[in-house]
This record gives C-alpha cells, sequence and structure tokens, in this order.
C-alpha cells in the first residue's frame, strides 16, 4: 500500500489558502498513491475556538470537502483522500442555537464518508469539549486489494483516561491499516509517547499505523508534526520531519531499517527542540499576521539576548529593531554592544537621564520630595516601556514588540507592571531562569562562538534600577521549585525535595500568589512544556 503523508502547516480561520494547499496537494501527489492523509482539522485550521460559533464559517469549510472529492474524481478515481475537517446537523441544536457540531475526518473516494471523533479532550489547551459532540460509531472501508482500513482523530488513540474506548471496539474487524489524523501540540519528549501509544495499541491489535500530525504556529502553540508510521511488525518505518511541513510516499510493504534511534535521539535533544519550536512559532505567527518586524528592548541581562538571537533566526537584521537606553545606573553597555556585533544588528544607544530627571521634577513638584524606592526604580522602567512602544508604532516599522520575561520571574511577579508585561509575544517565557542560562550556553556550543557573551551568561543578573544592584533569587536553587510551586505543589514536600528551608519556600508561593492579576498581562507565550504557564494555566486572582 502506497500513502502519501501530508504533513503540512494550515491556517485557522483562512479557508481559502488551506483549500489551495489541499488542492494542489492533491494535485501533485495523486500518481502511483493508494491514499493520501492530511493532519486533524486541515479545512479550518487547529485550533479554530470561537470561530466555530460562526455557522457559516462551519459550512463555507465543509465546502471544501466536496470540491476535494471534485479533484480526486478528476486525477484518479481510485484515489482515497482522508481530510480533517468539520461535520454538522442542521436538524440538531444546541440551547444556545448553536448546530450541533463535530471534529471529523472525510474519507474521500467514489463517495464521501464521515469519522465523528469520540473523545473530545478538555484539558490543558483543548476546550472541544465547548464545541464539538463526540462520535459514537466507527468507520472501516473497503481500498486497495479489498484491505479493510478504518480512521480515528487524534485524542481517540489516547484514551486511557476515557470511558469510551474506540480502539478497542476494532479489535476484532481485522483491520489491516488504522488512519489517526492529528493536532497535537509540541511538549518536550512528546515524540517518544506517541510512539510508545501506539506500540501499546499494537501489542493488542497488529495492524499498519499511520499517524499525521500538523506542523506550524497557531496563538500559543507551535504543532512539530514528527508523522510516523509502524508496520505490522512493529517497526518504525516512516518518522517525519519535525517543526517542518513533510510530504512523502510511503510503501508499507517496504523494508525500512528501525527509525525509532532517530526518533529517540531528536527527544534528548530538548534545547535543539527549543530552537525549532521557538523559531517556527515565530516565524508563522509574523507572516500569519502580516508583521514584517519585530523590536526589542536589549539590555544587560541574559533574557534579551535570547530574544534577540531567537528573532535573527528568522529574519534578516533590519528586521529586527533593538535599543538600549540606559541611566547613570547602567553598568553594560559594552556587553549589549557586543551582542549587537554578534548578531549584526544596529542597536540604538539611547540613554535617559534627561527624561527621569523630567520625572524627577514633577515628583518634587507635586509631592516636595524626590522619585525614591520602587517608584525611581519603576519610573525608568516605564519609560523605556514608551519609547520600545513609540518605536514598534512608527509606521516605517510597524513591529510588534518582543516581550523578554521568563517563567521564574513571571512566576514571582518579579517585573515591572507596563513593562515586564509589555509586548505583543514572548519567546522564552515557559522557560525558566536556569534554563535560560542552559539555553544560552547551549547556543554558544551549537555556534561553536560566543554568541551570547559570556559576560552577559556568567554576571549575576541585575536590574541596574539601582547602583550595585542583583536579583534577590538564586535561580539555580529556585527555578525548578518555583516550576512546581507554580502549579499548586505542596511548599513541604517542595522544601524536602529541594532541600530548601520552608520559610523560603512559603515566601516563593506568596510571591506566586499575590502575583496572578501580573500574569493576566501578558501576552502570547509559546507553549514548551506539559504543564505550562501560558494558555492552559485559568487560575483565580482572588483566592
Amino acid at each position: 500500500m502506497r500513502i502519501w503523508i501530508a504533513q503540512i502547516n494550515t491556517r485557522v480561520w483562512d479557508l481559502e489558502y488551506n483549500e489551495k494547499k489541499i488542492t494542489d496537494t492533491i494535485k501533485e501527489l495523486w500518481k502511483d498513491s493508494d491514499v493520501i492523509v492530511f493532519p486533524e482539522m486541515t479545512t479550518t485550521g487547529y485550533p479554530p475556538n470561537g470561530l466555530l460559533e460562526d455557522n457559516q464559517f462551519v459550512k463555507d469549510q465543509k465546502g471544501i470537502v466536496y470540491r476535494a472529492r471534485e479533484v480526486v474524481q478528476q486525477v484518479n478515481k481510485d484515489l482515497v483522500v482522508i481530510l480533517g475537517c468539520v461535520d454538522y446537523d442542521t436538524t440538531a441544536y444546541h440551547p444556545s442555537g448553536q448546530m450541533i457540531k463535530y471534529n471529523s475526518a472525510a474519507v474521500i473516494g467514489d463517495d464521501i464518508k464521515i469519522y465523528h471523533k469520540a473523545l473530545l479532550p478538555n484539558y490543558d489547551v483543548f476546550f472541544e469539549q465547548r464545541y464539538f459532540t463526540p462520535g459514537t460509531r466507527n468507520l472501516c472501508f473497503k481500498v486497495a486489494q479489498e484491505l479493510t482500513w478504518t480512521v480515528t482523530i487524534c485524542e481517540d488513540i489516547w484514551d486511557e483516561a476515557y470511558n469510551a474506548k474506540p480502539i478497542q471496539n476494532l479489535w476484532n474487524k481485522k483491520i489491516d491499516t488504522m488512519f489517526n489524523i492529528s493536532s497535537s501540540p509540541f511538549i518536550g519528549g512528546k515524540l517518544n509517547e506517541r510512539l510508545a501509544l501506539l506500540r501499546k495499541h499494537q501489542e493488542k491489535n497488529p495492524m499498519n499505523y499511520v499517524y499525521v500530525n500538523q506542523v506550524g504556529g497557531q496563538d500559543e502553540l507551535v504543532f512539530d508534526g514528527g508523522s510516523m508510521i509502524l508496520n505490522k511488525e512493529w517497526e518504525l518505518i516512516y518518522f517525519g520531519k519535525t517543526f517542518e511541513e513533510d510530504i512523502q510516499i510511503i510503501d508499507t510493504n517496504w523494508q525500512r531499517i528501525e527509525q525509532s534511534a532517530r526518533l529517540e535521539d531528536e527527544c534528548k535533544d530538548k534545547y535543539g527542540n527549543i530552537l525549532k519550536a521557538t523559531t517556527l512559532w515565530l516565524k508563522d505567527y509574523l507572516e500569519k499576521t502580516w508583521i514584517q518586524n519585530v523590536v526589542i528592548g536589549v539590555s544587560w541581562g541574559i533574557d534579551s539576548a535570547i530574544s534577540a538571537y531567537l528573532a535573527r533566526q528568522v529574519l534578516p537584521a533590519d528586521r529586527v529593531h533593538t535599543v538600549y537606553m540606559p541611566t547613570t545606573h547602567s553598568k553594560s553597555l559594552e556587553d549589549a554592544q557586543q551582542l549587537a556585533t554578534n548578531l549584526w544588528l544596529d542597536m540604538k544607544v539611547w540613554e535617559i537621564n534627561n527624561i527621569l530627571n523630567t520625572f524627577q521634577d514633577y515628583q518634587k513638584h507635586l509631592y516636595d520630595k524626590s522619585l525614591d524606592g520602587l517608584a525611581y526604580e519603576n519610573t525608568q522602567a516605564r519609560i523605556r516601556a514608551n519609547i520600545l512602544m513609540m518605536m514598534a508604532n512608527q509606521t516605517d516599522i510597524n513591529g510588534i514588540l518582543i516581550n523578554n520575561s521568563n517563567k521564574t520571574e513571571l512566576a514571582l511577579g518579579y517585573g515591572t507592571y507596563g513593562w515586564d508585561l509589555l509586548g505583543g509575544l514572548n519567546l522564552i517565557g515557559d522557560m525558566n531562569k536556569k534554563e535560560v542560562f542552559d539555553f544560552a550556553r547551549w547556543i554558544n556550543k551549537m555556534e561553536g562562538a560566543e554568541v551570547i557573551p559570556n559576560n552577559i551568561i556568567d554576571k549575576p543578573p541585575t536590574a541596574e534600577l539601582q547602583d550595585e544592584q542583583v536579583d534577590p533569587f538564586d535561580y539555580d536553587l529556585i527555578s525548578e521549585p518555583v516550576d512546581e510551586l507554580l502549579f499548586g505543589a505542596n511548599p513541604e514536600v517542595i522544601a524536602k525535595k529541594y532541600n530548601i528551608d520552608i520559610q523560603e519556600v512559603l515566601r516563593l508561593a506568596r510571591l506566586i500568589k499575590i502575583n496572578e492579576f501580573k500574569r493576566k498581562q501578558w501576552p502570547p507565550i509559546i507553549k514548551l512544556k506539559d504543564r505550562s504557564i501560558g494558555i492552559g494555566r485559568v487560575w483565580p486572582i482572588v483566592r
């Protein structure tokens, strides 16, 4: 059996773009193939979320399925195309007035057969029970050589936590091949989990398993591809590219070298995957929103250095606009200039002492005293924030501001309201501070050069808002404990696990609690972890 894996990058809402992508792929691949398989919800892009409440949008995307059938009939009547879409029932409505809808797979050949996804995830970043009704029937169909095939959708194979078992219902049906079309977001180690899951199913029901996953960035999510095929002998005969489109023809009768080692090696490459995930996400976000430029406040610290490096992996230097805004407390101009030189950036240097003195004058006029303490520090930060937004809004730039906050600082509220939370995108917000430093070291090792100046990596972190100021945390010690406290871990357990004084752990837990309101202000953060600080974490402010 010859299978074209169409691991493509679709666009949420852009039905015209998605349809062209689908039809162009069919017209290009129809020769010498039995089936072409696309990812989950190819017609709409994934996840469309609230767009599914627009009944006209839902009806329009279904038209793509019928027009795709016309293309199949024109090019090869023996061809089967499996296409992710949304099905609906115009005779049944929810109390809200919304049509009954199904996350579906259209099996397109002589006619169109529709499978409805049985297991609807409703956790973390998934909200499918809000929009869809679960299917109740399996779909088996005959194809080339009178083989029996079946199709499932993403969560259907992750059935351990569900009462319904759509895979078990197929055990006695003599299935030759199961197709699972997915939109599974990237998190570290997920590739191995997918392979292990398919092999677990194969223990109970040996067959060819064809897993086709989406690739590309959408809002806070990035989809890593990594489509795979296991033959009946448990061999991984195909492992697709990760973090890029991949269209390949696979014959399940071929004898191929086991590819599990390559998959496992990729899973172990933690920072290599983070680099590919963040750059794909940034590239897609900019392209899909037609944003041409980014603005970054380059400081003396590691966080902005990583943001600038990531931006340069995606954009030419003339589209990455950086500015360093020192005061009398700033001692790191040489480090910032070295970073800009290494990345071929034309960094602006704008001193803000005069603006700060103007605020001092206003303070004396209003309250007859000088700015001091937190007010003095925050004023510097907010001056910088206004300059950065001014740059981003200029018509000749018309860019988006990159936020430089990391997970540890976001969790603890260690950042100025209106400065450290400012921006339109955050590339490092799901990495804790220790990981940010480790990532910088990995970049230099991978590049074979000191791209991120070692002085930025090695010196104590500082906001440089006062003379001789350093951050009040040991990030090597607290980064991982804070990750766990952020999701409700017991402080006593954390104190014992990491050998930290219980009073310090309680202080960290209190900082997380009282700064929840700040975390409602941040821009989109790419999800990199199973438990992300951004999308999927919904905690009350008042508790």
